[in-house]
């Protein structure tokens, strides 16, 4: 009998199954409108598990349910990346030597590391805007890594890490799965060590500094973390699971290609190898904007790239993936989440890409349907039934009709005929333009004063030297030609040298572009994309005031009246916080503050149909796009 589970593990492994697989992950959806009430009458009192088995959908079994633990141990040092949950094949235990301090207090838990080499400490966070936005894992507030001191520490804990195989508690669930899905075990949410360390002990941006700085400390402390890893690895291999999922999260924004290539592709081909040779399937979180990663994810060795989200919500389209990846490698997902919410898509939308999709992955192979990255809590529910409906009517394999609608030549090459614009002609304000293109923070100081002594204007230090550079940065930012950290170290060495150029601009009243007020939304968490695109404004003139993460509707209306920015910009990068973004412009108008202000929104899931429909000026689709709408706002502003 052809079963949910053997559709998965057939289309995993390069077979052809009966039809296509459809899973659908829909914890998110289920955990907000579970608390509110709002579950669709006749799924009232159900479970996440038994609504997808009454409508005939696999369960979604990859992504570990973190905050459905058996003790508070489980996920207690989630900062520091270590979990024993009932996905997790093995549990753990630190040195005796290392003395665990928990302090928890409402929505937060402090969890001190007192080792024979000095203290760290953590805080995670669960706020109840967070529970509401059905958000699945809690927030690090205070990441274990603040300064180069911490280093060793964090190395003695992890050395002294042991794990040990637990599969009980992991057959129970993988046992109650049955034949309806793939209990897919957790190995390593992180694909590698160094990756580990991006996504649990520092911030992004603190990361990336310290790449550069103290590349001896942080190879140091990789080496550290593969004891964990080598454990994980091992026992995993051994463990009664099907497929491990191992690595999430990549995006060549942050896990920028050449990071990628050396950082963490090695260690998804390891796993892969040794996964691979006991029959076991490796899958990888592969979420974000993937343009720039797609011959590195196909070649890491990983079985599957699960999460895969196609445009409108990324650069790659569904056909572009299919033909890059399909001989190879299996594609998990296709189906953005944008198409399944009223404000951001129609029900023609949804049919209308349902209508592509079929015809350009003939013939169906190396494909599982799912939505890219989860169902959102505003979902249309009855959206997830029609895709389920025509994969069961059009998903017989293979695929007769249609064929894979080729990517041209021209579409492959066209980063190559981008322009970007030129560097002031000036042999003296080249020097400074190379220090801000080169991150090179110590020098710009010395070559600032050395110009200021030869009697530079300040205001053209800055405007034809710092700022022209940072335009270049911010455009090869936008063609995909530079990454995340190249752009923070430009910003880094722009600031540095600004403190040098302050005492003259101050009398000389420095030229701005704009006054700005960022934030992200009430509930939303996330803030990296936000940071970048402070950092591309900040350094093409603008004057920021960034009001953080998670900031209520009030609070923003007081300080548009408080700070009379030029714009507002707003950023939410969960589907869940999204309609906040109206209630703010609506409080706005209200209180007759949006007459003179221009608002701009951005994050994933926010498209330009969106912008229009709760009032926006404007939508900017990434960090480069945003200085660009910043400028025609201002230009806008400036004729009104």
């Amino acid at each position: 009998m052809m079963t949910h589970k053997r559709r998965i593990l057939m289309a995993a492994r390069g077979e052809m199954p009966d039809v296509l697989p459809y899973a659908p992950r829909i914890d998110l959806w289920y955990n907000a409108n579970s608390l509110y009430g709002t579950l669709p009458e006749k799924h009232k009192g159900r479970t996440q598990d038994e609504i997808s088995r009454a409508e005939g959908w696999a369960l979604h079994k990859i992504i570990p349910e973190y905050l459905k633990v058996r003790s508070p141990e489980d996920n207690l040092h989630r900062a520091i990346g270590v979990f024993s949950l009932k996905e997790t094949p093995f549990s753990y235990q630190f040195s005796s030597d290392i003395e665990i301090k928990v302090n928890r207090e409402a929505d937060s838990i402090h969890v001190e590391y007192h080792t024979p080499l000095g203290p760290v400490s953590t805080t995670t966070v669960y706020t109840e805007e967070m529970r509401k936005a059905g958000a699945s894992i809690t927030w690090v507030k205070e990441h274990v890594i603040k300064k180069p001191e911490d280093y060793p520490v964090v190395e003695y804990i992890f050395n002294n890490l042991k794990l040990t195989p637990d599969f009980d508690d992991y057959i129970t669930w993988k046992d109650g799965i049955r034949e309806d899905g793939v209990a897919v075990a957790m190995g390593e949410m992180a694909a590698s060590p160094m990756h580990h360390i991006l996504k649990y002990f520092v911030d992004p941006t603190t990361f990336y500094y310290h790449y550069h700085d103290y590349p001896k400390e942080m190879r140091a402390l990789t080496e550290s973390v593969e004891n964990y890893f080598n454990q994980a690895l091992d026992i995993a291999s051994s463990s009664p699971a099907e497929a491990v999922v191992w690595g999430a999260n990549f995006d060549d924004m942050i896990t920028y290609p050449s990071f990628f290539e050396k950082e963490i592709s090695p260690w998804i081909t390891k796993a892969a190898d040794t996964l691979g040779a006991k029959g076991k399937i490796v899958i990888c979180h592969c979420d974000g904007e993937n343009s720039g990663l797609l011959d590195l994810i196909k070649d890491s060795g990983m079985h599957v790239a699960e999460a895969v989200t196609p445009y409108p919500m990324t650069k790659v389209k569904i056909e572009e993936y299919y033909q890059r990846w399909s001989d190879k490698l299996t594609i998990w997902g296709g189906i953005p989440e944008v198409l399944l919410m009223a404000e951001t898509a129609t029900d023609e939308d949804l049919e209308t890409y349902l209508d592509h999709l079929f015809k350009v992955v003939s013939p169906g192979s190396r494909l599982i349907v799912g939505i890219a990255d989860t169902t959102p809590p505003r979902a249309v529910f009855d959206r997830l039934i029609r895709i389920g409906e025509r994969v069961e009517r059009e998903g017989h394999l293979p695929l007769k009709e249609g064929a894979v609608r080729l990517v041209s030549e021209a579409h492959l090459a066209e980063a190559a005929a981008r322009v970007t614009p030129h560097l002031v002609e000036d042999e003296v304000l080249n020097v400074i333009q190379d220090d801000v293109l080169k991150g090179d923070h110590t020098e710009i100081k010395t070559h600032a004063r050395e110009m200021l002594d030869k009697g530079i204007d300040a205001q053209d230090i800055l405007q034809r030297g710092m700022i022209s550079a940072m335009e270049v940065i911010s455009e090869r930012f936008k063609a995909g030609d530079v990454f995340i950290p190249e752009v923070l170290l430009s910003a880094r060495a722009m600031n540095e040298g600004l403190l040098v150029l302050e005492p003259y601009l101050a009398s000389d009243k420095r030229k701005v572009s704009g006054r700005i007020l960022m934030g992200t939304v009430q509930g939303d968490m996330h803030n990296i994309g936000k940071n970048m695109v402070i950092t591309m404004l900040r350094g093409v003139g603008f004057e920021i005031q960034d009001m953080g993460v998670n900031v209520a509707t009030e609070r923003i209306v007081d300080k548009v009246s408080e700070y009379k920015p030029d714009i507002l910009g707003l950023s939410a990068l969960l589907t869940t916080t999204m309609p906040e973004m109206q209630t703010i412009i609506d409080a706005l108008t209200e209180k007759g503050l949006r007459h003179t202000l221009r608002v701009m929104v951005g994050g994933a899931p926010v498209n330009e149909k969106f912008a229009k429909a709760i009032g926006a000026d404007a939508y900017g689709a990434d960090a480069g796009e945003a200085v660009d709408v910043a400028k025609k706002l201002m230009k806008q502003s400036t004729k009104a």
